[in-house]
């Protein structure tokens, strides 16, 4: 093998390996924008201002309008070769990131039928229940859906869903 057949093979290895980089990077960038527009274009149901002052729509929008401009601004730095994220989680990782996701999506589907604090304490066990002992799992869920329910329900008068017996 020739000194040129080496630099070839090497530059060809960069070029593959900057290629993962790269595709990795735009799936991300791709992720985040439709992410960020899908949230917009719901946000646009809800009115923007109220008697009072800011509407419902206010927070959604501008967080989802900030999450396409945080989109877009990483989509420029991978195509200009400035990203510096790491590779695609492993199975492991892949798998935690998948089962988060099934989580909140079975989460926001039981909300209406369980209601905030149940739903919400029993989404906080599933989620935690590979870190922590069954009975401080139990505390802190029911302690943290119970703090956010006083805070929201209680204190700032946010009507949150409840269940059929009223919590």
């Amino acid at each position: 093998m020739s000194v040129d057949d080496g630099r070839q093979a090497e530059m060809a290895e960069s070029e593959v390996k900057a290629k993962k980089k790269f595709g990795n990077g735009i799936w991300g960038a791709a992720g985040i924008l439709v992410f960020g527009i899908v949230f917009f274009v719901y946000s646009l149901q809800f009115p923007y201002t109220s008697e009072i002052g800011p509407g419902p729509g206010l927070f959604p929008l501008w967080l989802s309008g900030m999450l396409i401009l945080l989109g877009l601004l990483y989509l420029r730095n991978v195509l200009k070769g400035n990203d510096t994220s790491e590779k695609m989680p492993d199975r492991k990782g892949l798998r935690k990131v998948l089962f988060t996701i099934g989580s909140m999506i079975v989460y926001v589907a039981l909300l209406p039928h369980l209601g905030f604090t149940t739903a919400s304490t029993a989404f906080l066990f599933v989620l935690l229940l590979k870190s922590y002992r069954w009975y401080v799992n139990l505390a802190i869920s029911i302690g943290t859906s119970a703090f956010l329910y006083a805070l929201f329900a209680l204190f700032l008068g946010v009507q949150l869903p409840l269940n059929l017996l009223g919590f």
